[in-house]
């Protein structure tokens, strides 16, 4: 195996069968993504997609969760720059292309992506899992599209990855009354492929299914889930392009301030 790299929160390594693991470990946080993760995780795939020894890859969260989302840290002081409306839009559209890069980083992987989920998956975190292409958690484990709860509204292709998984209804639930999806629920509902007991048990599974995409061709891996996004994943561009103009406008909101504001004061 090669050696660990820890870089911006995010520990990754490359194994002597081709397995690519990718843990975010910012257990403090939840694993919350600030600049630093979205900008290791979107080198590191990059990087990757570049590489014929890398087979297949595991995106994982450590210490009991996958990630909670973007972390808000400091979204109230950068938000005053923009006087009473919060933040200016050249802000705004940084901040939300920022989750668009990270999704995009993640569908531009030719090889298998396996998301390997305990504990929460919330906001963009939920996005990147759903980013990917295998997804396997533990029983304790919930996605929630939390946005509309902080006057948002999906992003990271979530307005799309979601309904394609669920169906327009489900999906409408979800996103709208922004409650929790149980790990037991997302197996029901066909958003995952296996809920597990623990976290043990995960690593077995996600162990197991890693290794049997790394024995097989290549070439038809590749070939494989390019002919399936097609049909599956047509309409990510588009969602993504939406998302960054309604997002834009949200992130300047008196809903989103109050909220970021609320939550600055909480967390004193």
């Amino acid at each position: 195996m090669s050696d660990e790299i820890t870089h911006g929160g995010v520990v990754t390594s490359v194994d002597d069968s081709g397995i690519g693991r990718l843990t975010i470990s910012r257990p403090e946080r939840m694993n919350a993504l600030d600049g630093g993760a979205h900008q290791a995780i979107e080198d590191t795939l990059a990087e990757w997609s570049t590489r014929d020894d890398v087979r297949v890859v595991v995106i994982d969260g450590a210490g009991g969760s996958f990630s909670a989302g973007a972390d808000v840290r400091g979204f109230a002081e950068r938000s005053t720059e923009g006087g009473a409306s919060g933040f200016t839009r050249e802000q705004a559209r940084q901040i939300i292309s920022g989750g668009s890069a990270l999704l995009r980083a993640v569908r531009s992987v030719p090889v298998p992506v396996i998301a390997s989920v305990d504990g929460a998956a919330a906001g963009i975190g939920a996005s990147l899992a759903l980013g990917a292409d295998l997804i396997y958690t533990t029983a304790r484990s919930y996605f929630l599209l939390a946005f509309v709860n902080i006057g948002l509204m999906p992003d990271g292709a979530a307005s799309m990855s979601f309904a394609t998984a669920v169906g327009r209804v489900r999906a409408n639930e979800l996103a709208l009354l922004g409650e929790k999806l149980r790990a037991s629920e997302a197996l029901d509902a066909g958003l995952v492929n296996g809920v597990v007991d623990d976290r043990a048990a995960l690593d077995e599974v996600v162990g197991t299914v890693a290794r049997k995409l790394a024995g097989k061709s290549a070439a038809a891996l590749r070939l494989t889930k390019a002919a399936l996004d097609a049909h599956t994943m047509a309409g990510f561009d588009a969602a993504i392009e939406r998302e960054l103009e309604g997002q834009t406008e949200l992130l300047q909101s008196p809903e989103f301030q109050a909220a970021i504001t609320a939550f600055a004061g909480a967390s004193k």
